[in-house]
């Protein structure tokens, strides 16, 4: 099973045991095809992680998913989904931490500012 299929499935099926971590969601502008979609997606988690010091992020992508790993300053895993439904791509955003008093939040927000600005 691909990387992205795999973390997308456990993405899925833990989202019950969530309060134990910290997660964020944010809906972005849908755009004009899931192409677009993963490229702005690289391009926002490649911004974000050069504003926060790494000039180098881990990101990964999928057929119709992005990730970016360990994204300072909060080491925060985030994925952008580029699902296509009836023609039209509605990108998602999740942002995941974990430990007390770190919140993903305003990455999340800083994200689908960049994203929405591509």
């Amino acid at each position: 099973m691909p990387r992205s299929a795999f973390l997308a499935a456990v993405l899925v099926l833990t989202t019950g045991a969530a309060q134990a971590d910290n997660f964020a969601n944010i809906d972005l502008h849908s755009v004009e095809s899931q192409q677009t979609c993963m490229a702005q997606a690289r391009q926002a988690l490649v911004i974000l992680a050069a504003e926060n010091g790494s000039d180098n992020p881990d990101i990964t992508q999928g057929r119709w998913s992005t990730f970016g790993w360990d994204l300072p300053p909060r080491a925060a895993d985030i994925s952008i989904i580029c699902p296509d439904i009836d023609g039209v791509t509605y990108p998602f955003a999740t942002g995941h931490t974990t430990g007390d008093d770190n919140e993903p939040g305003d990455m999340i927000e800083r994200l689908a500012e960049i994203f929405n600005k591509l």
